[in-house]
């Protein structure tokens, strides 16, 4: 339970030996005993929560406290405080509530002083305002660098996640069709040795090749109804049926498919002798279908490999960590591959609206690739089911202007100016770092020097980017 008693209860040659107050005068120890106070706690004691307003500055005197940020599912230790450490509210600071949460992991004892004595304290120990700025500081690059971090893990988190969607459907397809490939060399292997025994002629073996390149060709049931392609299917294997073809029902799927018609199978039936048909009809199919899954597994293949060469582009794998030629486009439409299972779980349509005359522009296209995963992930969260995104690209004067708008709800006016600041969200505590607009905003502004803003309203939003062509040129505000 935590504890609170009057600052005169710490000893002075206590707080003498920490380093924050080294070398303060015997007054200035004094000050701080008078108007600071002594908190104990006890081990897993909540010392402060997130989004409690941020009242106090901690010292800590002994024991140990943890300070925790929360990501999606689960909270992450930001750092142990050891004795000497300060902590919580500092003076200017415009930070008013806490961001995360502090536990004490030990019996712990902390000098407390409300921030309302900030002002009367930098008053009469003029040389502790220095140290806290700097203390300040570097509280403050620490976190900026964890935040990143996180960012970028959840960059990466949405990379896989949208890598295992994209390439599990052409995956399971080539497994699918591995399978039946298998199954059907094994009865073809089978067919071959029966055939070699029957009475099978030169002009037998060239009317049945020549049956099979038409069904391999499955083109002309595409202009029927599926009313039209289901009789001819039941028409089909009650011949096949008549002739004594094993799986017949299996075998009028793919004939009905290939346009093969009841008269086109009595013409073959009068080209070959009966004691092969049945056999030969087997083949027919059998090596059709081998060939329709060689196509599958070639398509599937293909689909697997543009999907690890647009990962490849998104990532920006193997370039070298600085400026280059960029097509704008290739890193939006590498981005939607990668984002692409969330667009569909959403059913969300995607406009494109590209200026195809839009040249290269030297970019950091790793980061930039950062910034469209940001925006259009956002704009994605931002809509309901069936809602439209729009990427549209376009020359601004001497910048590169792309547009990434989404038909949600708006951002509240209220909070317009405010998304760029590090660490602010509108998300749930775990949801959101508040780190993602800020770096798309230091991406922008300071590593390409251009510009962003938003325009906002209910059914439309749209975040516009631009990005200087040429070394120096002005961005959009500035030309």
């Amino acid at each position: 339970m935590i504890r609170i008693l009057p600052g005169t209860e710490i000893p002075a040659s206590e707080l003498e030996v920490l380093e924050v107050f080294r070398e303060l005068a015997p007054p200035e120890i004094q000050w701080l005993r008078d108007h600071g106070q002594l908190m104990q706690a006890d081990r897993d004691d909540i010392v402060v929560t997130p989004s409690e307003p941020a009242l106090h500055m901690f010292v800590l005197l002994s024991g140990a406290i943890h300070w925790k940020f929360g990501i999606p599912g689960n909270t992450v230790m930001f750092t142990e405080a050891r004795i000497g450490a300060v902590g919580g509210a500092l003076p200017f600071s415009r930070a008013t509530t806490y961001r995360g949460q502090g536990v004490a992991s030990e019996t712990s004892r902390a000098l407390r002083l409300h921030r309302d004595q900030f002002d009367e304290m930098l008053a009469h120990i003029p040389r502790l305002g220095a140290r806290l700025v700097a203390i300040m500081s570097d509280r403050v690059k620490r976190s900026t660098q964890l935040a990143d971090h996180r960012e970028k893990m959840s960059a990466l988190g949405k990379l896989a996640a949208g890598v295992a969607h994209e390439i599990n459907n052409p995956a399971a397809a080539l497994k699918s069709a591995s399978t039946e490939l298998r199954d059907r060399m094994a009865e073809l292997i089978r067919l071959g040795p029966e055939l070699m025994v029957k009475n099978v002629k030169p002009e037998h073996v060239q009317a049945a090749a020549r049956f099979r390149e038409r069904v391999m060709s499955r083109q002309a049931a595409r202009a029927m109804s599926s009313v039209q392609r289901s009789e001819r299917e039941d028409e089909i294997a009650d011949w096949l049926e008549s002739k004594k073809v094993p799986k017949h029902w299996v075998v009028a799927e793919q004939l009905t498919e290939a346009g093969i018609t009841v008269a086109d199978l009595d013409a073959l039936a009068t080209e070959l002798p009966p004691d092969v048909l049945a056999m030969a009809i087997q083949w027919i199919e059998g090596s059709a279908g081998v060939h329709m899954l060689i196509g599958d597994i070639l398509s599937a293949v293909e689909r697997i490999s543009q999907l690890v060469g647009s990962i490849k582009v998104y990532a920006h794998m193997d370039r070298a960590p600085e400026k280059e030629p960029h097509n704008l486009v290739e890193g939006l439409e590498n981005t939607l591959v990668i984002l692409g299972h969330k667009l569909k779980n959403k059913l969300i349509r995607v406009k494109r609206e590209f200026d195809q005359s839009l040249p290269t522009v030297p970019v950091y296209a790793g980061e930039l690739n950062q910034v469209w995963t940001n925006l259009i992930d956002n704009a994605i969260d931002a809509m309901e089911q069936g809602g439209t995104l729009t990427l549209r690209t376009k020359r601004e004067r001497e910048c590169a202007c792309i547009e990434v708008a989404d038909t949600g709800a708006g951002i509240p006016p209220e909070i317009k100016s405010r998304i760029f600041e590090p660490f602010f969200t509108t998300k749930p505590m775990g949801e959101g770092t508040g780190m993602g607009l800020d770096i798309v905003h230091r991406i922008i502004t300071v590593q390409h020097e251009g510009d962003i803003e938003v325009q906002s309203r209910p059914g439309c939003t749209t975040f516009r980017v631009w990005i200087p062509l040429q070394p120096g040129a002005k961005p959009r505000q500035e030309a």
